[in-house]
């Protein structure tokens, strides 16, 4: 049941809100020299080659937000867990793998427990890795089933490392089922996977797979992905073709292609990355995007057609912004005084412009809704 408080704009704000609002509707932000820069409050350590930051995702404390972490991926350097102030939590580096994405789902059924999970895209070896959250210690436990079947290889056969696991979203059926989807590297294909577990330990089974029509690109590969429980929808960033728009509610319907990258669309630069969803209850709320090509951020109505609302940089303030952006995520969760409508965490391909270092910023969502004039929500039960 989601349980949520519609704040409000500042006074102040309101003639700038309703301003925006008017230029989003006649025009859309298309402007440049408006766009807005957010600066972000907080970042992380920052990784260096061959360690790689790619994908966050946040995990919402049961009882206290304040104590949510984000879990990350750092490809060849696997997992790291971080506080809400970029702080380093915990490093987990099983090596031999390279972690891609990663998603988390509350409440799966362990055994006699019932837990929370962090799931990742291990690419190297074309298969998901799981991990415990403890909720006590902050810290997470692997709990890969042994043997867990590959995502893409043939059985009996071994990952090639290429043509593998890449982008994942996870989410729970309205079954109660958990579900995650897995992208191909180097390919328009989505594998649906069910969670499956013995008691101990978590594995996976093909649901189906789900193939994007042939597109003349030279990588039709799809990494972002999210998916929007309410309305029963998956959404998939190709990168170099657009975000396609999938119905779960109906087996045999068909993705559509909903925004195409320049200069097919007008507003995302290639590769499209980190889709995200800022939930604002009640069904509403906003779809993020990553426009890689131009460091830009896109926002999408969550309903009305999807239509675009405006842009925004992670830029300015006492810390750097955000360049190539790969993953990103977005709650509406009260996380605190620091954060009280909502974080959205981006991933910074090049720290203060340099190549080969890499981390992630941390951004206020009151700073992004009061620039572009748009709804602030805080959740206070939902955890999902």
């Amino acid at each position: 049941m989601h349980g949520s408080n519609h704040g409000l704009l500042t006074p102040d704000s309101l003639f700038v809100k309703k301003a925006l609002i008017t230029l989003t509707l006649m025009f859309g932000f298309s402007a440049h020299a408006q766009m807005p820069s957010i600066p972000a409050l907080y970042e992380t350590a920052v990784a260096l080659d061959p360690a790689d930051s790619d994908d966050p995702a946040i995990w919402v404390h049961p009882t206290h937000p304040s104590l949510s972490m984000v879990v990350a991926t750092h490809k060849d350097a696997g997992l790291t867990v971080f506080d809400l102030s970029g702080r380093t939590l915990q490093d987990i580096n099983p090596g031999n793998v390279r972690y891609n994405n990663v998603d988390v789902v509350y409440g799966f059924r362990l055994g006699n427990r019932t837990v929370d999970l962090a799931i990742a895209s291990d690419r190297k070896n074309d298969r998901l890795a799981i991990f415990e959250i403890q909720r006590a210690s902050r810290k997470l436990k692997e709990v890969t089933q042994q043997g867990i079947p590959l995502v893409f290889t043939a059985a009996g056969a071994k990952s090639d490392g290429t043509n593998t696991a890449y982008g994942l979203a996870a989410y729970q059926t309205r079954e109660g089922q958990y579900r995650v989807f897995v992208s191909q590297r180097k390919h328009g294909r989505v594998a649906e996977l069910e969670l499956v577990t013995d008691g101990k330990t978590v594995g996976s089974r093909l649901v189906r797979f789900i193939d994007l029509p042939q597109q003349k690109v030279d990588d039709p590969q799809v990494e972002g992905m999210v998916v929007d429980t309410d309305h029963g929808i998956l959404y998939m960033g190709q990168e170099k073709v657009g975000i396609w728009k999938l119905s779960l509610q109906d087996a045999q319907a068909q993705p559509q292609l909903i925004h195409a990258v320049k200069p097919t669309g007008q507003h995302l630069e290639a590769d499209v990355e980190g889709l995200t969803i800022y939930d604002a209850g009640n069904g509403q709320g906003y779809l993020l995007a990553s426009s890689q090509g131009d460091n830009t951020f896109v926002v999408y109505d969550r309903q009305a057609n999807n239509r675009y609302l405006g842009s925004f940089k992670v830029a300015g303030g006492s810390l750097d912004g955000s360049e190539e952006c790969d993953g990103a995520m977005v709650s509406s969760i009260n996380f605190g005084p620091r954060f009280p409508q909502g974080l959205l965490v981006v991933q910074d391909g090049y720290v203060k412009g340099v190549e080969g270092q890499t981390n992630f910023k941390l951004v206020s969502w009151t700073d992004i809704a009061e620039a572009l004039g748009l709804q602030i929500s805080v959740q206070t039960a939902a955890r999902r």
